[in-house]
Parts: structure tokens; C-alpha cells; sequence
């Protein structure tokens, strides 16, 4: 993906929230071929800031609950900041910044009001998120050791299922994952999409959800974000 504005290629602008400081996100948005399921965010200096994956109102409708999915025009769209939210449009990074490393740190959006607490910023070290409710999930290689947020046996999958993951290497936070309970098109998404027998392999434990709530396919359409040049070679958990 692009790092930056000025090598955006063929990503157009789609929307800029800096020129709306009470709108829903935070930066300037980019998607290429106006496809929704992957946006870019840039900060006010052009440098990458964030990531978005946005499913059709026509093909999804989450749990009010689920205030991870915020409402978005046509779409649901869930957030990942790579910088502080409250610097992309006031003072933004610099080409230093960016060359130290592309994420300063990993912010989910967790409502359609982000400057009122509807952000959780995630530990960068691994034994930091391991008393909070992100469950331990299982290491699967060339990803890394997966964390879901509450995830039990007995959970409900549209109510309670946060639509993202979190990926340890060596005891630090290299990457994550969008994870939309639901079968969706996208070249973005993981291919073949992950179903009720694959979870088996990064879940622990497997919800019963997965298998057993009735009219749901079972399968999941995820995106795996990374912080690491080379995660086939280094996500060993």
C-alpha cells in the first residue's frame, strides 16, 4: 500500500475529514477504483495514518451493539489508525517519523465518536494485552499469535464478535486483522475466505456460533494488516 499521498498511484480521493473536525473519522480518505473495502487514510502532511474496510448496507446490517461498525454513507465501515487520532489533522507526522516506522502505535475505532472515547488504543506489548478481555487465540505461522476481544464459547457472533484480531510476534504487536462475520467480495479480502473448520486454527476457543446460528454461512471475510516487511518470514508467533 502506498505510505504516502505522493506515491498514491492509482488511489483517489474519496473524502477529507480534516476539513470536517466533528465528522466520524479522522484524515484524508483514498480508495482505488471507488472500492469500499479498503480506504486509506493520510494525515495532514500526506502520510499514511490509517487503514478502513467498509461492507454494503444492502448485504449487512451489524448488532447495535457492535459499535465497531460505524455507519458510513452506504456502508459500515470499521478503523485502524496507525498515529494518534488526535494529531492526524492538527500537526500530522514527517518523513523522519514515517522512516522510524509506519505505525507509531495501533488505535480501533470503537464508535462514530472517536474525540469521546471511542478509541482504544492497543498495547504494543504482548503481556499488556493479556489481562484485558482479548481472549488468546492461537499461533498460526505467517500470521502470528492471534488475540479476539472477548471470545468465548457461548458468544453471540453478531452481537459480541469485534470485527478485528490482533497479531503478537516475539512478545510485540506486529499486525492485525478486519474480520467481518459474513461473506463478502473484495480483491482485498483473504481468498479462500476463512469458514466454521479454519477458525479452528486461530480461535480458541471456536465459538458455537460459528457452526450453529441459523441462516449464517459460517464464514468470514478478513484482511490481514502488517507492520513487518516480510510477515511470511518472521510471523512465527
Amino acid at each position: 500500500m502506498p505510505l504516502t499521498v505522493a506515491d498514491k498511484g492509482d488511489f483517489e480521493l474519496r473524502d477529507d475529514f480534516c476539513a470536517n473536525p466533528n465528522g466520524k473519522f479522522f484524515g484524508q480518505r483514498y480508495w482505488h477504483n471507488k472500492d469500499a473495502t479498503l480506504s486509506l487514510l493520510f494525515d495532514k502532511n500526506g502520510f499514511i495514518a490509517g487503514i478502513q474496510t467498509s461492507v454494503p448496507k444492502s448485504k449487512f446490517n451489524p448488532n447495535p451493539k457492535n459499535t465497531n461498525y460505524v455507519e458510513d454513507g452506504d456502508y459500515w465501515t470499521v478503523t485502524a489508525y496507525f498515529m494518534d487520532p488526535n494529531s492526524i489533522c492538527t500537526v500530522g507526522r514527517t518523513a523522519d517519523d514515517l522512516k522510524t516506522a509506519t505505525a507509531a502505535g495501533l488505535w480501533l475505532q470503537t464508535s462514530s465518536s472517536p474525540l469521546n472515547g471511542g478509541l482504544f488504543k492497543v498495547p504494543e506489548k504482548e503481556d499488556d494485552i493479556k489481562p484485558t478481555k482479548w481472549g488468546h487465540g492461537k499461533c498460526f505461522w505467517t500470521m502470528g499469535q492471534h488475540y479476539w476481544y472477548d471470545i468465548r464459547k457461548d458468544m453471540d457472533c453478531d452481537a459480541d464478535a469485534a470485527p478485528e484480531c490482533l497479531l503478537y510476534n516475539g512478545g510485540k504487536l506486529t499486525g492485525f486483522c478486519f474480520a467481518i462475520n459474513g461473506l463478502f467480495d473484495g480483491d482485498r479480502y483473504d481468498y479462500p475466505h476463512p469458514d466454521k473448520n479454519a477458525v479452528a486454527k486461530f480461535m480458541d476457543p471456536v465459538p458455537d456460533c460459528f457452526s450453529k446460528t441459523p441462516g449464517w454461512t459460517g464464514k468470514q471475510s478478513t484482511m490481514h494488516v502488517y507492520f513487518t516487511d516480510q510477515p511470511k518470514y518472521s510471523s512465527w508467533c
